[in-house]
């Protein structure tokens, strides 16, 4: 009888399990998966801030997918990111950062600021508007013999050209008005108005340059022909030529920075010329 007791009350036989199997032992279990519940009382247990956790099913560790904090929220704004490119770009408003490696480039509106474009291009002539055809010819054919080309004084300046529609005759007595935005006073020159006018004859200041002398290197022979071209070209284009020289003259003759100009006109009534700065003191 007391062999009969100890039979019923042995324990299960440790290969079966409560779960579900396939149907046949092995010895080996395909997965594991342990389930603990925990009593709801609508309070979290001691120590918990919310966070939900999920174990590994092969390690066992907890892993924490998502974290929130119930008295906290942050919101976070990321730009958009090109993950091609690595491009950034940030919009606020009407206005659009585009950084594209080393280059940020910032549009408000229809304006676009940048290192590549500014949208607009400066012309180096002056008075190009309303110029008549044979102006806009003489300044064409002008502009390259000139450029690069300098003027040797104390301080050499180059020559450039420039165009005054419509202002033919030019005279010592209206040259100041003509070319007068032309010339830049410095801080310690006399006013435009106080400064003198000297009139010569415009070849002279090509004799200088293009009468050959003994003592002329490679170079004085070179700029001889880069003067001659301009000569010719002035002589091709315009008619009655003058040469100015604009400055101050506290004795008997100009000094200091002395704007010079030769000009000439066309069949339209425009004036044409160059101009340079010759440093005399």
């Amino acid at each position: 009888m007391s062999f009969a007791v100890l039979l019923a009350c042995s324990p299960s036989d440790p290969g079966t399990t409560d779960g579900a199997t396939d149907g046949t032992s092995t010895g080996e279990t395909d997965a594991t998966t342990t389930t603990t519940s925990e009593p709801t009382t609508g309070e979290a247990p001691t120590g918990s801030t919310g966070d939900a956790t999920t174990s590994d099913p092969t390690t066992g560790d907890p892993t924490t997918d998502a974290t929130t904090t119930d008295d906290t929220t942050t919101d976070s704004t990321t730009s958009p990111v090109d993950t091609t490119t690595g491009d950034e770009t940030t919009t606020t408003g009407d206005e659009t950062t585009t950084t594209t490696g080393d280059e940020t480039t910032t549009t408000t509106g229809d304006e676009t600021t940048g290192d590549t474009t500014t949208g607009s291009t400066t012309d180096e002539t002056t008075g190009g508007e309303g110029l008549g055809p044979d102006a806009q010819a003489a300044i064409d054919a002008l502009e390259p013999v000139v450029d690069g080309v300098w003027w040797p004084s104390e301080s050499d300046y180059p020559w450039t050209v420039f165009g005054l529609p419509g202002a033919a005759p030019v005279t010592v007595d209206n040259l100041k008005e003509l070319v007068g935005p032309l010339i830049v006073v410095d801080d310690g020159e006399a006013p435009l108005a106080e400064q003198a006018i000297e009139e010569k004859p415009w070849e002279e200041i090509f004799l200088d340059m293009t009468t050959p002398q003994d003592w002329w290197t490679d170079y004085e022979i070179m700029r001889a022909e880069q003067y001659q071209a301009i000569r010719d070209t002035l002589d091709a284009h315009l008619v009655n030529l003058k040469m100015f020289r604009i400055g101050e003259k506290p004795g008997n003759w100009l000094s200091g920075a002395i704007d010079m100009f030769v000009i000439g006109e066309t069949a339209d009534g425009d004036l044409v010329g160059i101009q340079t700065v010759s440093v005399e003191t």
